[in-house]
């Protein structure tokens, strides 16, 4: 695969993981909820896990759906492990904790979500790449080129916007006491979607600022209701 082919296929994945996602999330509450790190339709660590599981299973020439299973489960779980670790380490959050959960590991991963992850490794291998490498082959290499770089601009763009977003909730848990009320309610509309898309949302350093502002967040909720 070149860097061209590469971007597409981590572009088209990491939609198709929002989808997922943002179903998986919805229809429990019976509403639409944004579901992912960033603003945009995209869930990177579905990409980077597509990418991950197609690359190993082309070195290994594994076909056996059974295989494709056991080692597409085992290497999404560890890319969820290490992306929980690594919001943690850098922005000192976690997104989910699956610790109610029988059979996870520190609450990073646990067998009911491997599973389901096993399961799509199994449908990306045996239906959804042959059909997306089938209609990518098809391009003429200039709409090839104008698509993967449009792709990694509006990726990198959400990126910065949505990484500025966490810093700024940072920010803003730290100065939970100090900021004027009509400030709280713009800085609270802003970060809405984040802790929407994120209930169980823990900060290693606020986790105190975090309640009070997931509060706050609540009442301004139901006050806009009433308006």
């Amino acid at each position: 695969m070149g860097f061209l082919n590469i971007a597409l296929y981590f572009s088209i994945y990491s939609f198709l993981g929002w989808i997922c996602e943002v179903f998986y999330c919805s229809v429990p509450v019976k509403k639409f909820i944004n579901r992912g790190f960033l603003k945009g339709p995209v869930c990177p660590v579905y990409g980077f896990g597509a990418l991950f599981v197609l690359y190993i299973m082309n070195w290994t020439n594994v076909n056996s759906a059974i295989l494709i299973f056991i080692l597409g489960g085992v290497i999404a779980s560890i890319i969820e492990f290490i992306a929980d670790i690594l919001l943690e380490y850098v922005f000192h959050t976690r997104l989910w904790n699956y610790s109610n959960r029988k059979f996870n590991i520190k609450g990073r991963v646990c067998l009911f979500n491997s599973t389901l992850f096993a399961t799509l490794s199994v449908m990306l291998i045996k239906l959804i790449h042959p059909i997306v490498k089938n209609i990518i082959n098809r391009l003429n290499m200039i709409t090839i080129v104008i698509i993967a770089i449009l792709c990694i601009v509006i990726l990198l763009m959400d990126i910065i916007i949505s990484v500025k977003g966490i810093i700024n909730l940072n920010n803003i848990l730290r100065n939970m006491n100090i900021f004027k009320d009509i400030k709280k309610e713009f800085k609270l509309n802003k970060q809405r979607r984040f802790i929407e898309a994120f209930p169980q949302l823990e900060h290693k350093k606020y986790m105190a600022e975090l309640k009070r502002f997931k509060e706050l967040l609540k009442d301004l909720r139901q006050k806009n209701k009433h308006e």
